[in-house]
């Protein structure tokens, strides 16, 4: 009992710890739906059908990153209220002609038949309204992450994925196939960002709704995140995303499948505490730019508990996970527990390196990200090569997929500390007292 109120202590006194602790609450009951209905779900669609929507994710969060051309980003960076708001409001509006474009695109190009997947053909132009919902969805986020407003973030993650899930169970249940799977994406997508809409609005702050002026001067400002921070961002999601849509071409779906299974089992603890990092650090990051002592244990600090974090975290999953999966999702998904072993170690290296990776934006170094996602993107096409030419068993092809893109993730890694490094040259030591708080 008093290493718990000790615990409860530690944690109402620490302003980090505790706003990480309200958004982990929140993913971890949204996460916790996912994870208590994905059973179900495997047993009302096949791996193929994974596998396809799979590779509909893949473009998804490929087109979505820069769904407002990365604009939401800067939402927390300014001092004054005014130019957070226009800069919200800019992205906004980027992202509803971002969407149109994904539209006119989904209804003209053949995306079906260039992937191998002819399902998709005929339900491409749902991306249109995944981009949309996603894109908003971020860039009132983000308002949210400059307001400090964790639990609004946290109640619009639990209707999103439970949205998700109850229309996709929903679909399955009347044997809609695949549509069921991204029908239901799209309602959770729009009911998330409507949840983040209203609270917004409940609170709006005392600012012009609109002001053209004010647009103009954010584009100018914050012309650094479309022209280099975009592609960095680009890079990084098809980077992560291009292995599911190369298994499945290559492998065929069902591998597609069995690896999006893993990918989703792993995804709870790196949403639960890793996104909860993330947004955190971001926000503090952005408040402490210009003090180096105090960044700089801030991410030392980050870093030192999310890799004992994520060590017991993903080891227990490495060890349990792959032996009830079978009886969990049914005998069909049983190799998607050597694939949790196998990017076991990927997840380590995204649980940490993540949350740092705020220092690119609060420091405004998006020359150094974009050669950080460089590196890691070409890890990751090298994995795919080799795989491609040299490897026929799946599970080896996973393998070097998920070592290559470990290493590069340390590298991103290692960026985000060298943009702190030749910012702050001489303000390299750790504030202990800040740290042992």
């Amino acid at each position: 009992m008093k290493m718990i109120a000790n615990l409860k202590s530690f944690i109402s006194n620490n302003h980090f710890m505790k706003s990480i602790s309200i958004l982990a609450a929140g993913t971890a009951l949204s996460q916790l739906f996912l994870l208590l209905t994905t059973p179900i779900l495997t047993h009302l669609y096949s791996p193929e059908e994974f596998g396809i929507f799979s590779i509909y994710l893949s473009i998804l969060y490929s087109v979505s990153v820069i769904a407002s051309l990365m604009y939401d980003q800067a939402v927390p960076l300014p001092k004054d209220e005014q130019e957070a708001w226009d800069t919200l409001m800019l992205s906004l509006i980027i992202v509803i002609f971002m969407s149109v474009f994904v539209l006119i695109a989904a209804w003209i190009l053949p995306i079906g038949e260039w992937l191998d997947a002819p399902e998709l053909e005929h339900y491409a132009w749902l991306l249109a309204f995944s981009v949309f919902g996603i894109g908003w969805f971020q860039a009132l986020n983000s308002w949210n992450i400059r307001t400090e407003d964790y639990l609004s973030i946290s109640k619009s993650k639990i209707n999103m994925n439970s949205g998700q899930m109850v229309s996709q169970i929903t679909f399955g249940i009347f044997q809609t196939g695949i549509l069921g799977l991204l029908a239901g994406e799209v309602i959770g997508r729009i009911s998330g960002f409507l949840t983040l809409l209203r609270f917004i609005f409940k609170n709006k702050p005392h600012v012009r709704l609109f002001c053209l002026n004010g647009l103009k001067k954010v584009f100018i400002r914050y012309k650094n995140f479309p022209l280099l921070s975009s592609w960095s961002a680009l890079i990084n999601v098809s980077g992560t995303h291009m292995p599911a849509v190369f298994l499945a071409v290559h492998y065929g779906p069902a591998v597609a499948g069995w690896y999006l299974l893993a990918e989703k089992i792993l995804t709870v603890p790196e949403a639960l505490l890793g996104y909860s990092a993330k947004q955190v650090y971001m926000s503090q990051s952005a408040k402490l730019s210009t003090k180096g002592r105090e960044l700089n244990a801030l991410f030392w600090m980050i870093v030192k508990r999310m890799s004992i974090l994520s060590l017991v975290i993903i080891g227990l999953i490495f060890l349990i996970v792959p032996s009830i999966i079978p009886f969990l999702f049914g005998e069909a998904w049983k190799e998607a527990g050597k694939y949790v072993q196998i990017i076991s170690i990927l997840y380590f290296m995204k649980m940490v390196v993540n949350p740092i990776s705020g220092n690119f934006y609060a420091l405004e170094s998006q020359n150094y990200q974009m050669i950080s996602e460089g590196i890691r993107f070409f890890f990751i096409c090298l994995s795919m090569i080799l795989s491609f030419f040299y490897i026929e068993n799946p599970t080896t092809a996973i393998f070097c997929i998920s070592i290559l893109t470990s290493i590069g993730y340390l590298t991103n890694g290692f960026f985000s500390w060298y943009v702190m490094k030749i910012r702050f040259p001489n303000e390299d030591k750790p504030l202990h007292s800040n740290e042992s708080r």
